[in-house]
Formats: C-alpha cells, structure tokens, sequence
C-alpha cells in the first residue's frame, strides 16, 4: 500500500509539468474549476495514449506524448520517422537508467 502513494506523486508531477495544472491565475472559484478540468482532460487523453501504445513503447510518457503532439499539430518540417526515432532514442536513455538504478541498488544492498 505504501507503494501507491508514488504513483499518485508521480502523477501530479506530470500534471504540473506536462499540462500545466500549476500554471493557473485564476481569481474566482469557477475560473480554477474550469482550469482544473481542462488539465484532468488533457491528462485522461496522455493515459489513454499511453495505455493504447503500451504494447509498443511501454516507456511511453506525457512528455512523449507533448514532443508527438508538437509534431503533429503545427506540422513542421521534421518527418514522422525523426520523431519515432527520438522517441526510441529517449526510451533507450530511459531503460538505461533504469537499469543503472537497479544495478546500484543491487550493488548498495550487498
């Protein structure tokens, strides 16, 4: 049960970071209600992306999720395959530190 409250931080964290729950000015209760709406949303939509595509990329994160959405909107210049292509490139870095974690870990409990 401890466990879980890591998660739950886990996701405040993103939704700070990722879409701006802490970056409201709002001055009436009903401003910061809509606000706080917009953001639980924005965060639904990140969970179902990342559950959709967790068979493929199962390091899939919000800020994944951000960087394909800023290629897709404005649609610049940078192809599809660049962005798969960072996004592999960061969840290697990822796996690596995770792996490097627990490999310090196992180091540090012998």
């Amino acid at each position: 049960m401890q466990a879980q409250r890591y998660w739950i931080e886990r996701n405040f964290q993103e939704a700070k970071n990722q879409c701006g729950m802490g970056e409201y000015q709002a001055r009436q209760w009903k401003s910061w209600h809509h606000h706080m709406a917009m953001v639980l949303m924005a965060m639904l939509f990140m969970l179902e992306q990342r559950m959709l595509f967790k068979d493929d990329y199962p390091l899939l994160s919000c800020f994944d999720i951000v960087c394909i959405l800023n290629f897709i909107l404005p649609r610049r210049a940078t192809t599809l395959e660049e962005v798969i292509r960072q996004l592999e490139e960061r969840h290697r870095r990822r796996q690596a530190s995770i792996d490097y974690t627990y490999h310090k870990q196992m180091i540090a409990d012998f």
